[in-house]
């Protein structure tokens, strides 16, 4: 077996996305991962990661803040999967499709949170062309559980889940000062919670300053050279959580203006893929100069039309 190109330590293997995280690099061609169990972030803990070319943090936010900290004292390249510096000034917001590469100096990639990758793939490109308002902008998620991490939680048990759908931190979400800053609009958002374990559909209310199809043809020229976000001709059921899961892909489309004169945009990703762990690899891949699409889900060609075939629900 030929020697991998880099290696690269990570901490916080055991939560949901640093567990496909894990799976991920173990997968990737050119990566050796190798695990950091010790809990010591300090001068200690950092060279526990000698040797590595980058650090990928899969650790909450308080933890992260600690590791970033040491690890860049000893001038470690990090990738935080946590929001602990998602709002800083000065670190490369890791949505590729929106923000390019990080510079190759760089030493810390602060990788979005998964509601804010599926709102600003479906909402930047149309702020940007100026085909809708920068105002009243309202923004409906629904997730599956895993997006609330491991810790236990009343609403997360079965009892309290299975069957039922609620809103949840209505007004005090973490994401949405992300969504603000990086949309560069006020927005609301209202997160909910589905009875699934992974995968996310987020709508988004716009006013638009030019017709529906005027919106479509900005997000499909925006996203005409990224093989990982596909814009669908309208929404429907080829839009479900279900095409998406197990992929990096994000889909997009935008609905026709409703009778308020406001009109529905869509985006649906897997939120522990193309919403934390693939995209930290997708990052990772360009950071290090290598092909975006080592150690990723192929991106699907087609256009998903009508529910997925239960083919897709075998091992």
């Amino acid at each position: 077996m030929s020697k991998k190109q880099y290696r690269v330590a990570l901490i916080g293997h055991t939560g949901y996305a640093g567990q496909v995280l894990h799976a991920l690099l173990m997968h990737h061609p050119e990566v050796e991962p190798f695990v950091i169990t010790t809990r010591n972030a300090d001068a200690a803990g950092a060279r526990s990661c000698a040797g590595a070319d980058v650090v990928m943090l899969a650790t909450p936010s308080e933890a992260s803040r600690a590791w970033v900290s040491a690890l860049r004292d000893a001038g470690h390249k990090t990738i935080d999967l946590s929001d602990a510096h998602r709002q800083s000034d000065g670190v490369h917001y890791g949505l590729p499709e929106i923000f390019g590469a990080p510079a190759v100096g760089a030493d810390l990639i602060a990788n979005p949170g998964c509601y804010p990758t599926a709102s600003l793939l479906a909402l930047r490109p149309l702020l940007d062309a100026g085909c809708i308002e920068p105002e009243g902008i309202a923004i409906l998620g629904a997730s599956g559980t895993s997006g609330a991490g491991k810790s236990l939680r009343e609403d997360l048990h079965f009892s309290a889940l299975h069957d039922n759908v609620f809103p949840y931190k209505v007004g005090e979400h973490r994401h949405t000062p992300e969504i603000e800053r990086h949309l560069g609009a006020p927005v609301t958002f209202v997160p909910t919670l589905l009875p699934i374990v992974r995968g996310m559909l987020v709508t988004a209310f716009v006013r638009p300053t030019a017709p529906p199809d005027v919106l479509l043809d900005a997000l499909r020229s925006a996203y005409e050279p990224h093989h990982w976000v596909t814009v669908l001709p309208k929404p429907g059921s080829g839009l479900g959580v279900r095409h998406v899961v197990g992929t990096h892909q994000a889909l997009l489309a935008v609905g026709p203006i409703e009778r308020s004169g406001l009109v529905p945009v869509f985006a649906a990703i897997d939120n522990l893929l193309r919403g934390a762990a693939s995209l930290a690899v997708h990052n990772l891949n360009l950071w290090l100069s290598m092909p975006p699409e080592l150690g990723l889900p192929p991106p699907r060609l087609d256009l998903p039309d009508g529910p997925p075939p239960m083919t897709r629900m075998l091992p």
